[in-house]
């Protein structure tokens, strides 16, 4: 079995293969400008993230993940992922790409999968409209929230990580 990631173009419903690497200095400086997140600020800027980035053949940015895995834990925690501003449902209504989340995801239980956590992962939904969007589309279910009122927590595991993980193996 062979292990791609993709992105699907929304004009022509191609999957375009994408690479996922260790993200460079000047990946994260590339956002400085049109991206929704500086990814050079303090905001980002933890050491214990390990950020990835994710490139098309001709280098082009795709998206960006922040991963936090730690030896105590049982999962690894994808703490920020960022589509690029053409594909960025919040800053543009025609997406230049589809099912960025879904592959960076993906892509955390790959993480999860190498480094002996079973592929369990888990995030935040930043709105009530994506956790449904994760329990629906991804099998996530909902753990806990932080705080009362705060982002809902969602984990996803088992079956429901296999299936997703799956969907990048040919």
């Amino acid at each position: 079995m062979v292990l791609q990631y993709f992105v699907t173009a929304s004009d022509t419903g191609n999957k375009i293969p994408v690479d996922i690497d260790k993200s460079t200095s000047a990946d994260l400086a590339a956002t400085k400008e049109s991206w929704q997140t500086d990814w050079t600020s303090e905001f980002i800027g933890d050491p214990a993230l390990e950020k990835y980035t994710a490139k098309t053949e001709s280098g082009e940015i795709i998206a960006l993940g922040a991963y936090r895995e730690t030896e105590a834990s049982m999962f690894v925690y994808i703490e920020y992922i960022e589509s690029h501003p053409e594909s960025n449902p919040t800053l543009t209504a025609n997406r230049k790409y589809l099912d960025i989340g879904r592959m960076m995801i993906a892509f955390g239980i790959q993480l999860s999968i190498d480094s002996g956590k079973n592929g369990v992962v888990t995030f935040e939904a930043k709105t009530d409209e994506l956790a449904k969007h994760y329990i629906r589309d991804f099998g996530a279910i909902q753990v806990f929230a932080k705080q009362s009122g705060g982002p809902i927590m969602l984990m996803i595991a088992d079956n429901a990580a296999l299936s997703l993980f799956n969907i990048y193996l040919s």
